[in-house]
């Protein structure tokens, strides 16, 4: 499908590739939204605005890290944005590539882009279109970082009753449910790092290019701000969904050491007694107690002693 906006200046015209073809006033900005064509479809439009065959192929790829390119008429961006998101932190995210020129946006996906969809459908279109295509731009790529963000801080009160839960009744469960949610977070951390890149990468543009469009790089700058929040947002969840993995497996340890100490404290007093009844268990006929009246006496005296010593010197040094 190929949606096409054409804002005049005055009024905006939506429709189909038909508007392409008509002769662009002066002035005016195009907006053409690809999703999921063939290459042959698509070809014709690349080639009127003349995006170079390389961006072509890495928009057309499955899965490409987000990145930059800037030529001398127009520039190239490719981002991801969230395609679905389930309960937690379990998501799914589409590349969206974008190719924004003075006069023009296309923006090409191959899965149906909720976030492009509502901008399409309810979106201030032609106020943004009014300021210029950087400023569309960056509009509906605000969105998407706004999706991120709403994911995130939806988030954050998990990660408290991770914690509460970790002091509470630690488990593997929950042990399963950080691991889970680390790995996500990892995810989002590397992506947000590459989106962090880009932005900055196109604000070094707008300075070395000496453009002057201020509403544009301030609507550029405001986006690269809230990706740069969440590189770092993704970054600490990723940090504290760690140090609670730490956190569960220190006391798991914990708990395991003094199970293993009580083991050990009940062994060591049952070695000796162990040793008394196998010496005396021992069937020889010349064993010197063997005829004692009050042998067996004796021996059960001397193992409670050796048990009952042994229990307060475990307690005095507090082992027990």
């Amino acid at each position: 499908m190929i949606r096409v906006c054409l804002f005049d200046g005055s009024d905006l015209s939506v429709g189909g590739t038909e508007l392409i073809s008509l002769p662009i006033p002066s002035g005016a900005v195009l907006w053409i939204d690809i999703h999921n064509e063939t290459p042959g479809a698509e070809d014709p439009i690349f080639e009127q605005f003349g995006c170079h065959s390389l961006c072509i192929q890495d928009a057309r790829r499955e899965r490409h890290p987000p990145k930059t390119e800037h030529f001398k008429d127009q520039s190239f961006v490719l981002l991801r944005t969230l395609a679905d998101v389930s309960e937690g932190l379990s998501f799914q995210t589409q590349q969206v590539a974008f190719f924004i020129g003075d006069n023009f946006l296309i923006t090409r996906h191959d899965q149906t882009c909720e976030v492009i969809d509502n901008w399409w459908n309810f979106g201030d279109v032609e106020g943004a279109m009014a300021k210029g295509s950087w400023v569309l731009f960056a509009a509906i790529t605000n969105s998407m970082g706004l999706a991120y963000i709403d994911m995130l801080l939806e988030f954050e009160p998990t990660l408290s009753e991770f914690e509460d839960s970790l002091m509470d009744a630690p488990g593997d469960e929950l042990l399963r449910q950080l691991i889970a949610c680390k790995t996500s977070l990892r995810k989002l951390k590397r992506m947000h790092s590459y989106h962090d890149s880009a932005y900055e990468e196109l604000l070094q543009h707008f300075d070395a290019d000496n453009l002057i469009f201020a509403e544009s790089r301030h609507a550029v700058t405001d986006v690269y701000e809230k990706f740069e929040r969440l590189h770092s947002l993704s970054s600490l969840y990723y940090d504290l969904a760690g140090d609670l993995i730490d956190g569960h497996i220190s006391l798991t340890s914990h708990k395991l050491n003094d199970t293993m100490r009580i083991l050990t404290v009940v062994t060591t007093i049952f070695v000796p007694l162990g040793f008394l009844a196998g010496l005396y268990g021992m069937n020889f006929d010349n064993m010197p107690e063997l005829h004692q009246p009050n042998g067996y006496f004796i021996l059960v005296g001397l193992m409670a002693t050796i048990a009952v010593g042994l229990v307060a010197l475990f307690k005095r040094n507090k082992w027990l």
